[in-house]
């Protein structure tokens, strides 16, 4: 400004001041300033209160705890740590940040749209997209359906939980259909783009006339279905012969007998402790876990020395099936198959397996199959270790009893594999090794035939397989030079092999909603918790414009 004009405006607009001197003005000059940084230090604490807000909500939704522990333990411990460590002074600076209860629900719920906006946005920018779901009841008798997603992102293939829904009645078919269609459409997503859905056996899916399944196969022209691989393991290993049968029935009978009442059960524990053994009590089964026969069974034969004292000490009636060399073969000969099943079950569980990873699993499953009934003509026993030593003390007849029984076991057992994974040709072994694969015996349209040919004679992508991931190799490396042949080989291994991601996310439900949370809404809880997803703090805290500490 002019000097003139600026004495005129002192003059008329701040007459009172018009003879101060200059003093005067560097002086408030100085405590203009002083109250901006005042100001600046102001919004500077309540950010860095509301960040830290958000941190601790981001961790107790990650450890799936109530959000009562933030404003009961976390704050109290903070400053109890803070106040020895430090001084009061820090301390009290703790309190300024906002954990109430319902604050922490606040900060999930809006951690859970950020991660939501996110996930959306991923799926939208990939060609296609890929679903597991299952339904399940949680403690409040509310069905719950879960749904991960499998998509394109940052030149891999990624994992994300998709939604949690409530079927507020029945879970039929098309409840459950019209509720994720419903979900999709709000999301902007189109069924043109899935290409796979994985799901369980259940009828209300895979029913041939109105199921699930088929009801998206109708909506989604590029889709597949895929029966979860754990599910079907599970289904072909449940069927056994009368005599294996009747031994599983007996061993749960003797487990539910020393678990009958707590009495029972402190004093098993007692005897186990006096022996020296490694575990203290038995386990009981579960029909609807897949590892459950597994376990009991084998913790039973470690046992069997405790067991069988322990019933001849109660008089039992079932101490007599100790005494019975044949039935506890046979129980040995079920806890060395069923931890063969176990293994299998255990390698096809987590994250970024696919088609391809876990068909050769059951192969390898089905062959040693093949393999152990070949041993069984010789008189071999040692693929079965606890077998073959309680087999030494039978004599001839029931050497050759038990091999009979053991045979027509696993004849049952390779042809239930045999139904529920039968032997596919598939054209599509190119995508597994596209430099090893003979490019004439494949079948593909001209363009893609071409783009495999000079694929297969790229010495820097061959380099380049054998150093990433298959999806990683396909979606990144390939893509830019070979879109069509990647974009087909995208297409086969987006589905999911199995629903394990569902099946972990009811377990971190049954975490969240126990009977002191039972009308909590775990929605954005479950997202927070199972979305590998980093909510974007800085956006979060610069949406609230006037962050209120006190809440």
């Amino acid at each position: 400004m002019k000097p003139s004009k600026l004495k005129r405006h002192l003059e008329k607009k701040h007459p009172a001041s018009k003879d101060k001197p200059v003093e005067f003005f560097q002086r408030r000059l100085q405590e203009l300033r002083a109250s901006q940084k005042c100001l600046t230090a102001s919004c500077s604490k309540q950010e860095r209160a509301l960040r830290a807000s958000y941190l601790v909500a981001h961790r107790i939704a990650k450890a799936k705890i109530p959000h009562t522990v933030a404003e009961e333990l976390i704050l109290p411990a903070a400053m109890d740590m803070v106040r020895e460590v430090l001084d009061q002074s820090a301390a009290d600076k703790l309190i300024t940040i906002p954990l109430s209860n319902d604050t922490i629900a606040r900060r999930i719920e809006d951690m859970s749209g950020n991660i939501k906006q996110q996930t959306t946005a991923r799926i939208q920018a990939s060609p296609y997209y890929a679903l597991q779901m299952d339904e399940s009841t949680d403690i409040a008798n509310h069905v719950i359906l879960l749904v991960y997603v499998r998509h394109v992102w940052d030149g891999d293939l990624q994992e994300q939980f998709l939604c949690s829904r409530d079927l507020p009645t029945t879970t039929k078919a098309e409840d459950i259909f019209n509720t994720l269609d419903l979900y999709l459409s709000s999301l902007g997503l189109s069924w043109e783009y899935c290409v796979g859905i994985t799901t369980d056996g259940a009828a209300s899916m895979t029913g041939k006339h109105s199921g699930v399944v088929k009801r998206i196969l109708e909506r989604a022209p590029n889709a597949t279905w895929n029966h979860c691989f754990l599910h079907r393991e599970a289904l072909a290993a449940k069927n056994m012969v009368p005599l294996l049968d009747e031994a599983l029935t007996n061993v749960i009978k003797v487990v539910n007998h020393i678990k009958r009442s707590a009495k029972s059960s402190r004093c098993f524990s007692h005897l186990c402790k006096d022996l020296g053994s490694e575990h203290m009590q038995v386990l009981y089964h579960s029909e609807v876990r897949w590892l459950s026969r597994g376990k009991v069974l084998s913790r039973f034969y470690e046992f069997k020395t405790e067991i069988a004292t322990f019933l001849s000490e109660t008089n039992s009636p079932y101490a007599e099936l100790f005494d019975n060399e044949m039935w506890l073969v046979r129980v040995a000969y079920l806890a060395d198959i069923f931890e063969h099943l176990n293994t299998l079950n255990v390698s096809m569980q987590g994250r970024g397996h696919n088609i391809f990873e876990q068909s050769d699993k059951i192969a390898a499953f089905k062959k040693k199959i093949s393999l152990w009934l070949n041993h069984l003509s010789k008189d071999r026993l040692d693929m079965f270790p606890n077998s073959c030593y309680e087999a030494q003390q039978l004599d001839s007849a029931a050497k050759n009893n038990l091999k009979q029984t053991l045979r027509a076991h696993l004849t049952k057992l390779q042809a239930r594999f045999d139904d529920y994974f039968p032997e596919k040709q598939t054209t599509m072994d190119w995508i597994r090794d596209p430099f090893g694969i003979n490019v004439e015996n494949i079948t593909l349209p001209s363009n893609k035939e071409h783009q495999l040919v000079d694929l297969s004679c790229d010495l820097t992508l061959k380099k380049r397989f054998g150093e990433v991931s298959l999806s990683h190799f396909w979606c990144s490396d390939v893509m830019t030079e070979y879109p069509s042949l990647a974009t087909l080989a995208v297409k086969t291994i987006l589905p999911f092999s199995t629903t394990y991601l569902c099946e972990s996310g009811f377990s971190t439900l049954v975490q969240l909603k126990s009977k002191q949370r039972n009308r909590l809404d775990t929605e954005h809880d479950l997202r927070v918790a199972l979305s590998t997803v980093t909510p974007d703090f800085e956006t979060l805290i610069k949406s609230k414009a006037h962050p209120q500490l006190s809440h």
